[in-house]
């Protein structure tokens, strides 16, 4: 999943409002932040395979550290003890804040779930590995990720009101053109002469943009 996983972030902002929509976009990107900086390193692992599946290039052959079911709840955990209990991220919001945001971490296993052809570990890399296989299907795929964005989208809208032009329709915006990068990312033809690295660095600047973006423009909405 792409921006399917903002939805999660979106909905989430509209159950508690206190949390940062900034932070959201980061909480539930986490785990692929953390496999993008590791997969460079050669401690997690995948290959640009043309047409691996129907919607990427992408073959996700080891990262039970990251995307493994266990590794998931660990890691949302953790990030629920940060926001819970630690000086400064604690300042931020109270239990509830710091739920949303464990939950927003564990949001992108289940996403996954539902595109992912079977390579996402229940336990260790040795355990059962699971995935629907939505990304063998490229329309479905693409219809099932901006329905999940608009409807993150809708939720997010009805529960906070705006305080400007710019709440008012920034965020519809955004997605808007969050929407066309992705379309335009998976209709692009395979590069063979992109690496893991390349495809990282790329990623993480695409996730922290959006981030940024999803700050700036949560100003400007109560």
């Amino acid at each position: 999943m792409f921006i399917g996983h903002y939805a999660a972030g979106l909905a989430l902002k509209s159950v508690e409002k206190k949390a940062s929509l900034g932070m959201l976009f980061i909480a539930v990107q986490f785990v692929d932040y953390l496999f993008f900086i590791l997969a460079p390193m050669g401690i997690e692992k995948f290959r640009l395979v043309e047409n691996y599946t129907a919607i990427n290039h992408f073959d996700l052959y080891y990262y039970p550290y990251t995307h493994g079911l266990l590794a998931s709840v660990i890691w949302a955990v953790l990030i629920y003890g940060l926001w819970r209990y630690v000086p400064p991220f604690k300042a931020m919001g109270k239990g509830r804040v710091a739920l949303v945001m464990g939950l927003a971490v564990l949001s992108h296993w289940f996403v996954d779930l539902i595109v992912h052809t079977p390579d996402l570990p229940l336990l260790g890399d040795d355990s059962l590995k699971v995935g629907f296989g939505l990304w063998n299907d490229f329309m479905a795929t693409v219809v099932v990720e901006i329905a999940l964005l608009v409807g993150g989208l809708i939720l997010y809208l009805r529960s906070t009101t705006a305080t400007g032009a710019m709440g008012k329709y920034g965020m519809i915006v955004f997605v808007a053109v969050m929407i066309c990068l992705y379309l335009l990312v998976v209709s692009m033809p395979f590069d063979p002469n992109a690496t893991v690295t390349v495809a990282s660095v790329s990623s993480l600047v695409v996730f922290t943009l959006f981030a940024a973006i999803a700050f700036w423009l949560d100003r400007y909405r109560v």
